[in-house]
């Protein structure tokens, strides 16, 4: 009888975390263990981390960490789900952000810097503010 090798694929919910800061006027992060320095939130990204933060209502806030995974977080915040990709290896997503009766919004654009944290883009990433 030959011999057959199974292999189960484990689905594993690879948690990540960003602390955002604004600087010079634009939303940016830093990871030192991806080799990223002021990576900016951009073209639609930068207003969802306005809401995300509550810098759209109050200026003054200049923060905002949160920890994003493709699937699902216990009580998640926003979910993005993939819209289509740019050509290149950015990805637009559409927005859905309860807490600001937000459904289906954008897209927004997240830039090539994602598959620093994921193997190709997410089709869904779910967000939980800290």
């Amino acid at each position: 009888m030959p011999w057959v090798e199974t292999k189960i694929q484990e689905t594993m919910n690879n948690v990540n975390y960003i602390y955002s800061y604004v600087h010079n006027g634009a939303w940016v992060f830093d990871d030192e263990s991806r080799e990223l320095d002021k990576e900016p939130f951009v073209e639609g990204a930068d207003l969802l981390l306005d809401a995300m933060s509550g810098r759209d209502k109050y200026e003054y806030i200049d923060r905002c960490a949160f920890y994003f995974a493709e699937t699902p977080l216990p009580n998640w915040d926003v979910q993005l789900k993939m819209h289509g990709h740019d050509g290149y290896d950015g990805t637009y997503y559409k927005v859905d952000f309860p807490e600001k009766n937000v459904k289906n919004e954008g897209p927004i654009w997240l830039c090539p810097a994602l598959l620093k944290f994921f193997d190709k883009s997410p089709q869904n990433i779910y967000v939980k503010i800290k």
